[in-house]
């Protein structure tokens, strides 16, 4: 009989550093396969890098972006077309050879993940979702009325094969949809090991930057959805003066608005938020958002959490954060807000408020 082996489904650099997380946390003995996909950028590189740690046994390399093109889970025609061609449109997808897996980890509820649940439907894989931020929390991805590939014979597979989710919280999830909830373990702080494994990968440095104050821009842009985020950045970055304030713009809406409006100076790096988080680097940096998951991890996943002090803007958004699923994530917000305020943790209700926390903090600096 072979050795037990996994499958790790990346589309993301945030899923990469959980598939890692995950694979060392396997049973001793097990194997773990990598599958990455053309959603990250730089995923040849980053795929190179991923065979060099050893971490996984083999790594595959998925064509995720061009069947997301072919394949609309809203349309039943693309739908009926890719998934009549079946196991045609899976190997098409993936360079390389799948193999035989007891489990298959995922975050994503694409296509390509929903092909893999048809290939394996009638053998004994488990499929696990594993957290991809607050999403996982409040999205019920496989109701049937969200997309047609939920009502589709060979999309609602998926769902049939779905042996849980891993939640960092579990007793955060608000999606009511039925599926357990397991306990994702914590990513150790620390953990040099760990930490020399996903250096490499992310080929990091030190977060050295001068300003104290770090917003995270969320990816409103990317999905269409108007707002003030920018009126937001703006209002704290005449608060605190020159010099203390710089944006880390999401890579998923392209351009860097913030920059080219003169908000901010650009951003260099590609590391992940959570590898800094992980080192400590971010400790004495004040970290501003609406509600990115970047900002709430620290807390969430990480043992022990990390220290920064955080400033969650959401209450003085304007706009839907999540087009469909905007009130159940305001309440899981306000979970976080009632366990972790007053302990680093301030949400401003009103701009009066948050113009009051910026004076105080200058008063702090000298201004």
């Amino acid at each position: 009989m072979g050795r037990e082996k996994a499958l790790f489904v990346v589309n993301s650099v945030y899923q990469l550093l959980t598939a890692v997380h995950l694979r060392r946390c396997l049973p001793e003995g097990w194997e773990g396969e990598l599958l990455l996909t053309d959603l990250l950028p730089e995923h040849q590189a980053l795929a190179c890098r991923g065979e060099e740690t050893g971490v996984f046994s083999r790594v595959l390399l998925g064509k995720a972006r061009e069947l997301q093109g072919r394949c609309h889970l809203n349309r039943p025609q693309e739908l009926e077309e890719v998934f009549g061609e079946g196991e045609k449109a899976l190997l098409a997808a993936v360079d390389g050879e799948l193999g035989d897996y007891s489990q298959v980890y995922f975050a994503n509820c694409d296509a390509l993940t929903r092909l893999l649940a048809c290939r394996y439907y009638h053998s004994p894989t488990r499929f696990f979702w594993f957290e991809d931020g607050f999403s996982s929390y409040v999205i019920d991805y496989l109701r049937e009325d969200r997309a047609a590939a939920n009502r589709h014979r060979e999309g609602r597979k998926l769902r049939d094969k779905l042996h849980a989710a891993l939640l960092y919280r579990p007793d955060y999830a608000l999606r009511g949809d039925g599926v357990r909830n397991l306990p994702l373990p914590p990513l150790p702080a620390g953990d040099l090991a760990l930490l020399e494994i996903l250096d490499h990968l992310f080929q990091y440095r030190p977060l050295d930057i001068p300003e104290d104050v770090v917003f995270l821009e969320q990816s409103f842009r990317a999905e269409n959805i108007p707002c003030n985020d920018l009126e937001l950045m703006e209002m704290c970055r005449q608060a605190l003066g020159p010099g203390r304030f710089l944006v880390k713009p999401h890579p998923r809406n392209g351009e860097n608005l913030a920059a080219e409006k003169g908000l901010s100076r650009p951003w260099k790096d590609s590391v992940p938020w959570e590898l800094y988080l992980l080192h400590g680097d971010c400790r004495e940096k004040t970290v501003v958002t609406v509600c990115s998951n970047g900002a709430l991890t620290g807390r969430l996943a990480l043992c022990p959490p990390s220290g920064e002090r955080t400033v969650l803007l959401y209450r003085l958004f304007e706009g839907k954060i999540l087009w469909k699923e905007d009130a159940l994530l305001r309440q899981y917000l306000e979970r976080f807000r009632r366990e972790f305020q007053g302990r680093g943790v301030l949400v401003p209700q009103t701009r009066a408020q948050l113009e009051d926390l910026w004076d105080k903090e200058a008063m702090a600096c000298g201004r």
